[in-house]
C-alpha cells in the first residue's frame, strides 16, 4: 500500500496489483478469487457481481501479467461514468460498477439520503451533470478501503 505523504494535495492510497488481464485507466478494478497467483490477480469490474470484490480505479493501463498501482481512496478525476439522472454539482451521487465490458461506473443514487449503505464511489465533481447514457470522466471520490 502507498500512501501519498501529506503536502498541498488531497490526501490518496494506492495498491500494488499484478493484472490478470489489460487493466485501463480511470476504470474500476476487482478481484477474482480464482486460486491463480492467490487469487489476487486483478480485472476489470465490469458486471454487478464484481462490486463485491471492487478494490479501486486503474491508475493508468496496466497490461496483462504486469504490476500497477490502482488507487483505493481518495479524490480522482478521471473516472468514467454514466448518470442515471441528474446530478447538481457537488451533490454526492452515490456510483457502482456497470454491467459493460470495457467497466466503468454508473450512477445509482442522486443523493446519500436514499441509500442504506455507502457504496465505494461517490459524485466529487464542481459542475451539475445531466442524465446520459454516453461515457464521461467525471470526478469521483473513492472509498474501497474498508
Amino acid at each position: 500500500m502507498l500512501v501519498q505523504r501529506i503536502g498541498g494535495a488531497p490526501e490518496k492510497v494506492f495498491i500494488v496489483v499484478k493484472a490478470g488481464e489489460n487493466l485501463l485507466r480511470g476504470r474500476p478494478v476487482c478481484f477474482h478469487f480464482d486460486g491463480v497467483n492467490d487469487g489476487l490477480d486483478a480485472f476489470l469490474a465490469n458486471a454487478e457481481v464484481d462490486s463485491m470484490y471492487v478494490c479501486g480505479i486503474a491508475d493508468s493501463d496496466i497490461s496483462s501479467g504486469d504490476y500497477g498501482l490502482v488507487q483505493c481512496y481518495g479524490f480522482r478525476s478521471d473516472c468514467y461514468t454514466i448518470n442515471g439522472s441528474s446530478e447538481s454539482n457537488n451533490s454526492g451521487g452515490m456510483y457502482g460498477i456497470a454491467s459493460a465490458s470495457s467497466g466503468h461506473l454508473v450512477q445509482i443514487s442522486s443523493s446519500m439520503g436514499e441509500l442504506t449503505q455507502l457504496p465505494n464511489f461517490a459524485g466529487a465533481h464542481s459542475i451539475s451533470l445531466t442524465t446520459t447514457d454516453a461515457l464521461r470522466r467525471t470526478g469521483i471520490f473513492i472509498r474501497c478501503m474498508g
